[in-house]
């Protein structure tokens, strides 16, 4: 005699796609999770300064250098005396922009400095007290740096947003 097996059901669609459903959502939550935990605000202190060339000609560059070399001396007295140092640097843009023959502002205030992606996550768009210089129509790659610590970036920084993999593969899957 044959033991007695029980034929069981396949579990219906609506049990299936509510498991599939169920699993997306543990996938979303699990990645929101682990991008709220790797996501790096930036801790932002001291001045940040940004330097604007008027083009990315190898000419202007070169005029963005220049300006660079004379100032840099200035801003290594910042961090002890920001407002004299602030009206130091105001004179010498004054006297460079005669001397290069070209117009060059400088305004201090409240700037937006771009997100940046790190090897250890995003640091988020932030609004930092800075100075900035701009050579002629500002149209060119710049160099931002914050002042003690000093951290200059040459390179356009791309703005990217966060990318989800589930919620990508999705809209992969039904955009056909």
């Amino acid at each position: 005699m044959l033991p007695d097996y029980e034929i069981k059901k396949a579990p219906s669609i609506g049990k299936q796609i509510d498991a599939l459903i169920f699993f997306v959502w543990m996938l979303l939550l699990i990645q929101f999770c682990l991008f709220l935990l790797f996501q790096q605000d930036e801790e932002v202190e001291g001045m940040r300064f940004r330097l604007i060339a008027n083009s990315n000609t190898v000419g202007d560059q070169q005029v963005k250098n220049d300006v660079k070399h004379h100032i840099e001396p200035i801003l290594l007295n910042f961090e002890s005396n920001p407002q004299g140092t602030y009206n130091e640097l105001e004179k010498a843009v004054e006297k460079l922009s005669i001397t290069l023959g070209t117009n060059i502002n400088i305004t201090k205030g409240q700037v937006s400095f771009p997100p940046k992606v790190w090897n250890e996550g995003i640091s988020s768009q932030v609004l930092t007290e800075s100075i900035v210089i701009s050579i002629g129509n500002a149209r060119g790659d710049n160099w931002w740096c914050a002042l003690f610590p000093k951290v200059c970036y040459k390179e356009e920084v791309k703005e990217e947003k966060p990318k989800f993999f589930v919620w990508e593969w999705l809209k992969k899957k039904f955009s056909t």
